[in-house]
């Protein structure tokens, strides 16, 4: 070796023992192993404290650019007994070193500690409560055991409303805490957890509580098992969703309601891309199926990425933004959402799931407010547009059942459609509350009131299932369960005005006659009526005024109208019949007829736009019975009840013949009235009985009359005594 290549080895030798020396590898190694470690910290407290995603990468930065800097100052710097101080080559960092070699070593230790419950502490925390998940089930826990039958109907068509008994394999999803820094994200938490319960619905094995039953628990105090007793489930899954630009963590843990065993936890982290949410639900919905020792079918397994939705991001947050308030059935909400869902679609023209929620949203205008065939024909079309792109979807099966449905009460192939959406989404509340909507409407009470059962077993917090258990109930003269399953519907958080006790007292009137709580109820809630108007609200409260015979306040409540009309599916009330009838009562034949053929203006002006409008053929002949043309009134209200939706829809038609016995009323054709009021009496769902029946003043004028006596021995409370 040559004397340069001897002075080159002596001065590498040289410097390696120099950084030895000056510890400059084990600080290196120590700033490595601390920083990767306070890394892992800080990843969990700003997932927890929903910090934004620059300020985690700007962490890693000033990690990576501190590390050059840390060797510098080791190399420069000495610690020793008298501190920090400038190393002159001479001095001994043997004491130093030890303490970096502990400091390394414990950090070590904290890293493979990290690591081992990240990785292996969900999966043993599973399989421990999953064993004394089953030992628990041998042996059933006193609060399992105490535990109430799930409602039956029995012989006498009495419901019990006890609450249900959990099932194996129920499961209620809270809503997602939202983690998110960014502000408007509520919409896309929303969004990820609605879809997860769609997944879950496809698993058979699975009995999963609806969205609309959930969503009172955001934000709750209560514990879980007090969650788990008032839904009737036997686990709930809490969970966790945090979107930082282009990421999206989701946190789930699965928990036994009845022993807070944790049975599953797993944190997803993915690239903000519609796939991976839809994958990251998928994997949710397997893992929780295997926690609960459920298998999943074929109707359950992950939709593959060819079945996705949308790719399109832009289009899935739109979907999404609609999505949030679907609940929210008023026409003010409607518009906006028809408006969004029409920008996911131009967005990405092959989203065949936004074009049937835009079906959906046409068809909620037409059937809860406009009746009009244009509503009707948009939900025709874009259904069919739908469903040419995805044809074996179960969600848009599910919306062309509820097309056939609302647009043409084709019962039988709603129910048939609805059996093959029920295939894909076996665990569908929304399936089984459609189903008893459908048997109700077709009149068939026994199907009906069985699958009203189904639907609040899925979705027991629900207004509208509660709300037609209510109804239904009464409908059939059953007005003990009526009154048990609206103390179901009160104890509901936030519910409308004009839900739940009004609406009771509603239907006692019609039964009994009697309208003194009605009213009463009805002026308790004046102030804020005035302060948010609803127009049902106000209609039941004009009934009530008119079976009580307080002419009056009915007067009264007409001029406190902003509306000239209120319309809802059963009926037109413009303040010209309203004032007709004020008339008719005060015996005022002028006035009456002044109003009386302002009605009829009204009504055929509906008719010359809308030609099948059954309530303005039937506004028209109660205003020409008023005016005693009498064969003009009967051509009205035959040709009323002789429209598609007339003949098909039998809750709406029994409400039509009462009107149809209101004309004859009016018209003194007495024999036709008994007639008709015997018809209607055998109905087997009405709102009316006999003693509500006789106090409409078109129908009580002739109490006295042998026909209508006949029928008082049979139906009137009293027996028909005078």
């Amino acid at each position: 070796m040559t004397e340069q290549g001897q002075r080159e080895q002596v001065g590498r030798s040289s410097l390696y023992a120099e950084l030895k020396r000056r510890n400059v590898f084990r600080v290196g190694a120590a700033y490595v192993v601390i920083g990767w470690l306070g890394l892992q910290v800080a990843d969990v407290v700003l997932g927890f404290t929903g910090a934004p995603e620059w300020f985690g990468k700007t962490l890693i930065a000033l990690l990576l650019l501190g590390f050059i800097p840390a060797l510098a100052l080791a190399w420069v710097f000495e610690v020793g007994p008298n501190g920090v101080h400038l190393d002159d080559g001479h001095g001994d960092s043997t004491t130093h070193a030890s303490r970096l070699d502990t400091l390394t070593l414990v950090a070590v230790f904290f890293v493979v500690a990290l690591m081992a419950w990240q990785h292996l502490g969900p999966a043993w925390r599973a399989e421990r409560s999953a064993e004394e998940g089953q030992s628990s089930q041998a042996t059933p826990a006193p609060a399992a055991a105490s535990s109430k039958a799930s409602p039956s109907m029995p012989q006498d068509g009495r419901i019990d409303t006890e609450p249900l008994q959990a099932p194996p394999g129920s499961i209620a999803v809270l809503p997602f805490t939202n983690r998110s820094a960014e502000p408007d994200t509520a919409y896309f938490v929303d969004g990820v957890h609605d879809d997860l319960l769609t997944e879950l619905a496809r698993n058979p094995t699975l009995t999963v509580i609806s969205r609309t039953s959930v969503l009172e628990y955001r934000d709750t105090t209560k514990n879980l098992r007090q969650i788990g007793e008032e839904l009737g489930v036997a686990n709930v899954m809490e969970g966790a969703v945090q979107r930082a630009g282009q990421r999206v963590r989701i946190n789930a843990q699965l928990i036994d309601a009845r022993t807070d065993k944790h049975l599953w936890a797993e944190t997803f982290d993915r690239e903000l891309k519609p796939e991976s949410v839809f994958e990251i639900q998928s994997e949710i919905a397997s893992a929780i199926a295997t926690a609960l020792g459920q298998t999943l079918t074929s109707s359950a397994d992950p939709v593959s990425v060819s079945a996705l939705p949308t790719r399109n991001a832009q289009a899935y947050d739109l979907y999404l933004r609609a999505r949030a308030t679907r609940e929210d059935t008023t026409e003010r909400a409607i518009g906006p959402r028809l408006a969004l869902y029409q920008r996911a679609v131009q967005a990405d023209p092959s989203f065949a799931l936004a074009m049937g929620e835009m079906a959906r949203e046409h068809l909620n205008m037409f059937w809860y407010y406009s009746r009009r065939d244009e509503d009707r024909e948009a939900g025709r079309q874009w259904i069919e547009k739908a469903l040419a792109l995805q044809p074996g979807d179960p969600q848009l099966r599910l919306a062309m059942a509820e097309y056939h449905y609302r647009a043409h009460l084709d019962y039988d192939q709603a129910l048939a459609e609805l059996a093959v959406a029920e295939r894909g989404l076996p665990g569908s509340a929304e399936v089984a509350g459609l189903r008893a909507f459908i048997m109700r409407r077709a009149g068939r009470p026994d199907e009906t009131m069985a699958a009203l059962e189904q639907a609040v077993k899925l979705n027991p917090r629900s207004l509208s299932v509660l709300q037609t258990l209510t109804e239904t109930s009464a409908m059939l003269g059953d007005l003990e369960a009526s009154e048990r399953w609206n103390a179901r519907l009160e104890q509901l958080p936030g519910l409308p005005l004009g839900y739940g006790t009004l609406a009771l007292l509603v239907y006692r009137s019609q039964h009994d006659g009697d309208a003194s709580a009605l009213r009463a109820e009805y002026e308790r809630l004046h102030a804020a009526l005035e302060a948010d108007w609803d127009g049902a609200i106000a209609a039941q409260g004009l009934l009530g005024y008119l079976i009580g015979g307080d002419t009056d306040a009915f007067e009264r409540e007409i001029d406190r109208l902003p509306d000239q009309i209120l319309e809802d599916q059963f009926a037109l009330h413009p303040k010209s019949l309203l004032r007709a009838q004020v008339a008719f009562l005060r015996q005022q034949p002028e006035q009456l007829r002044s109003h009386a053929e302002a009605a009829v203006r009204e009504a055929e002006a509906i008719i010359a736009a809308h030609p099948d409008d059954y309530r303005a053929w039937m506004l028209k002949a109660h205003a020409l019975a008023m005016l005693g043309q009498g064969d003009a009134a009967r051509r009205a209200a035959e040709r009323a009840l002789a429209t598609e939706i007339a003949t098909r829809d039998l809750v709406l038609r029994s409400e039509l013949q009462v009107v149809t016995m209101q004309v004859s009323g009016l018209l003194g054709e007495v024999e036709p009235l008994a007639e008709s009021l015997e018809r209607y009496l055998a109905l087997p769902m009405k709102y009316w009985r006999f003693d509500g029946l006789m106090r409409l003043p078109e129908l009580r004028q002739h109490r006295a009359h042998p026909a209508i006596q006949a029928l008082a021995h049979r139906y009137a409370s009293d027996g028909g005594r005078p």
